[in-house]
């Protein structure tokens, strides 16, 4: 949870800047971190060892995730590619640099059938318009995915492949204008 502090900041800061920049940011977006940043605060002031802290943490990334993708799309098709990849590498950091080591209480994030130190992230996919199209993308970045009781799509493998993954899905939504 410590690192979605810092995601969120990230976004915001993206999100003010796109707006200095003449671009219309949906409200959705707004809302949606918004949503993230009071999530992150009420796992903050809970029990480290609560039973809702997993679920808690999984609403904040999923929603997270649907800003960034949303952000960096509007990046990439508003400024241009390299601006975007920037902003990711930003994000990156803000997930991955933030914690050094593991604060008292914490609690490692286990997602069962996901091998140990494969890198995973979830979809909707019931807002992307081609879901054959997806299911070739996964084929071509190797990457295994596998649907949850909630409708979300949970896609695993080598982080290099996640992350190109992502961009290439960035990059449909953007053109497709999901």
């Amino acid at each position: 949870m410590n690192n979605f502090s810092a995601a969120a900041k990230v976004l915001d800061e993206l999100m003010l800047e796109l707006t200095g920049m003449g671009l219309t940011i949906p409200v959705s977006v707004a809302d949606d971190l918004k949503a993230a940043r009071s999530l992150t605060n009420i796992s903050q002031r809970q029990p480290a060892d609560s039973d809702s802290e997993y679920d808690i943490g999984m609403k904040t990334m999923a929603i997270l995730q649907n800003a960034e993708m949303n952000l960096l799309s509007l990046a990439e098709t508003g400024v241009g590619a390299d601006y975007a990849d920037t902003w990711q590498k930003a994000l990156n950091d803000a997930y991955q640099n933030k914690v050094t080591k593991a604060a008292p209480g914490y609690k490692p994030t286990f997602i069962p059938g996901i091998p140990k130190g494969e890198h995973w992230v979830r979809l909707q996919t019931d807002e992307l318009a081609d879901v054959s199209e997806l299911d070739a993308m996964l084929g071509e970045y190797a990457l295994t995915s596998a649907g949850q009781p909630d409708g979300w799509l949970l896609v695993h493998g080598k982080k290099e492949d996640v992350s190109s993954f992502l961009k290439a899905l960035r990059q449909i939504i953007g053109k497709n204008g999901v």
